[in-house]
């Protein structure tokens, strides 16, 4: 759908919902959400993080006041969807925080729009969230690995192992293919990143020996993973290994607190997390990639001498 069929959409809802007619109680919150602001979303977002509002929206679209109509919505409504979001998921603050942004931003969407004159989200609590700083040691680590090798998931050690070694994200891990691998980089195409823009990760030896070997050993077609979830096997191989308070993309963390330690300069840390665009030149593609290698080889998350016993 183009912007000009979405305005043109927009102008329509618009008009019926500004006309006296009854039909005015058929614009509800799904409605607006589904053939409005979804499309427009869709447009506007990259594939990563329309990916992640989409689940949200979903979420939320499950819950019985998205029936009403968007201007009978009020802050009670709001209050009551997430004392239920609360009771069926267990969700933080921090996840609640989530939730009501994406919330606040559908309304002020609907604002702009002239549907609406109030958002009935701006009232509705927003929760201090403390800074994360939570890393493995390399007990931790250890720990972790050798619970990952006895799970019951036998692509769970692997993708952990992947996480440690390029900090790479979760959902770029259980994806990846074995075409973007070219020697010690894979290529992380520019719809798997945040910034839409492509990124090189640097392969460690010691991952990619790993990865090859449970290639040979599983075919998965195009993908080197077959699982696409992993959080209750995780879950378990924390608490075997008797880690607590830790997410996995707390891996990240660890990848670059573990670089930082080792005496990587912190901006080619910056660089090999994806958090800054990356010039694509041949001429520096080469010279970047060697200083991002040199740095990716500092790591060492595995105990060569077990591997070998």
């Amino acid at each position: 759908m183009t912007k000009s069929e979405i305005l043109k959409q927009i102008n329509e809802l618009t008009s019926v919902l500004m006309s006296d007619n009854t039909d005015n109680e058929k614009i509800t919150l799904e409605r607006y959400i589904n053939d409005t602001y979804i499309p427009f979303q869709r447009n506007s977002k990259t594939e990563r993080n329309f990916r992640d509002i989409l689940g949200k929206l979903k979420i939320i679209t499950s819950y019985t006041f998205v029936k009403k109509a968007i201007f009978d919505i009020t802050e009670n409504d709001i209050v009551n969807f997430f004392n239920l979001l609360k009771k069926d998921r267990k969700i933080t603050q921090a996840t609640q925080n989530r939730y009501r942004s994406c919330l606040s931003h559908i309304f002020n969407t609907a604002i702009k729009d002239k549907l609406i004159k109030e958002n009935p989200v701006k009232y509705i609590k927003k929760y201090k969230e403390e800074s994360r700083n939570r890393a493995l040691n390399e007990f931790e680590v250890n720990a972790l690995l050798e619970a990952c090798k006895k799970s019951k998931n036998k692509e769970l050690y692997y993708i952990v192992l992947a996480a440690l070694y390029t900090g790479m994200r979760y959902s770029n891990i259980v994806n990846m293919k074995k075409s973007n691998i070219q020697g010690n980089i894979y290529q992380l195409d520019g719809c798997e990143t945040k910034s839409g823009k492509g990124q090189l990760i640097c392969l460690h030896q010691d991952l990619l020996d790993e990865l090859n070997k449970y290639m040979l050993e599983y075919d998965n077609g195009e993908y080197v993973f077959k699982t696409k979830e992993v959080k209750r096997s995780f879950k378990s191989a924390l608490k075997q290994a008797d880690i607590k308070y830790f997410r996995f993309h707390d891996l990240r963390r660890t990848f670059a607190t573990t670089l930082l330690h080792n005496g990587t300069n912190i901006k080619v840390i910056q660089h090999m997390l994806g958090h800054s665009s990356i010039a694509m030149t041949e001429r520096y593609l080469a010279n970047d990639s060697k200083k991002e290698l040199d740095a990716s080889n500092k790591l060492c998350f595995i105990n060569r001498s077990s591997n070998k016993a």
